[in-house]
């Protein structure tokens, strides 16, 4: 897809003697093992960006990101055949998150400023504003009934509980508001074989069970084996949610019954997470330190196998796993002598 543009990722060869006596052995082996993920573009952004990302989209078929630079009050919309930023997406006050509806062309933006707005993907002209309360942030996609769901409020509305609000991308209308207990709501999931939603409460360190069908609460999962839940995946074929925590953990959940199974050690500063049905890989992008992204392997509904801790960058914490280009893709803030950054990953 990218012919145009190619950059070699040169990778250390490192031996020792052990391994060079017996081809057999398991330093040997290791160093043999394929990593999970491999770095095959680097692309750098403009020097004007500055700021942070939070979550972006991905066009797979027009090869096209859409990155919201919080700072630059902005959506930058990223051509990879290009290789370069093509366009900058406004009025945006806050950008949050993006979903790219591609029957339609059309991208949707929460904007911190208390909106969601809906641009054309094609002239990128503002096609409609919805009103918000403030810090509207993270969202979730229900495929089947076309409905977002947008957080809203909270904290920054000085209020106790925070408001989930349904938006229908087809109509591009506003539905009802879902109220729920807690300042700081985080990411969400879908739950594609039932009606649930599910719901990171970060404030009561819960996760909030919903009917998305009815607009109605089911239930209230405790998270005690870590803190900051913040984004979440799920594996419905063997009923398990997979959360990431802002204190270092990977929790397991049986969708079944909401008990917590077991907690697998990550990185701090996580942001995004993505379960691949395909390799039964869980992916999950840290920004704290120097960067890294986990790679975890489901070999069963209660065995994991870390396959590799993959380097990124500082504060690289949002990322998106593209399966159509069997490609993970991540976000690199500008650093003080480096600038921001596009990486590419190949799944291995």
């Amino acid at each position: 897809m990218r012919s145009l543009i190619h950059m070699s990722v040169v990778a250390g060869i490192f031996l020792n003697v052990g391994s060079l006596i017996n081809p057999f052995s398991p330093a040997n082996c290791a160093a043999q093992q394929t990593p999970p993920l491999q770095l095959v573009h680097r692309f750098k952004l403009p020097g004007s960006l500055k700021g942070h990302f939070d979550h972006f989209a991905v066009d797979a078929k027009h090869n096209r990101l859409f990155a919201t630079a919080v700072d630059d009050k902005a959506v930058v919309v990223f051509d990879f055949a290009k290789g370069e930023v093509v366009h900058r997406v406004t009025p945006v006050e806050v950008p949050r998150a993006v979903l790219y509806r591609a029957e339609l062309n059309k991208i949707y933006v929460s904007d911190g400023g208390g909106a969601l707005r809906v641009f054309d993907a094609t002239d990128f002209r503002l096609l409609n504003t919805i009103e918000l309360l403030v810090d509207a942030d993270p969202i979730t996609y229900d495929s089947a009934s076309k409905q977002l769901f947008v957080v809203n409020g909270g904290e920054a509305a000085h209020h106790s509980y925070s408001d989930i609000t349904v938006v229908d991308t087809t109509e591009i209308k506003k539905g009802k508001d879902i109220k729920i207990e807690g300042e700081e709501l985080e990411g969400m999931a879908v739950e594609n074989s039932g009606t649930r939603l599910f719901v990171n409460n970060r404030a009561k360190n819960q996760i909030e069970v919903l009917d998305r069908s009815k607009l109605a609460a089911l239930a209230t999962w405790p998270v005690t084996m870590g803190k900051g839940n913040t984004v979440m995946a799920l594996d419905e074929s063997s009923h398990r949610m997979f959360v990431a925590c802002r204190g270092g953990q990977l929790i397991v959940f049986d969708l079944n019954t909401g008990k917590e199974l077991q907690s697998l050690p990550i990185a701090g500063g996580v942001d995004d997470i993505s379960f691949d049905p395909a390799s039964n890989r869980i992916y999950v992008t840290c920004g704290e330190g120097t960067g890294l992204i986990y790679v975890y392997h489901e070999s069963g509904p209660d065995n994991y196998e870390l396959l590799g801790k993959i380097a990124s960058a500082p504060g690289a914490a949002t990322a998106r796993l593209v399966p159509e280009l069997k490609e993970y893709i991540t976000l690199v803030p500008a650093q003080k002598n480096t600038p921001a950054e596009v990486l590419v990953y190949k799944l291995q």
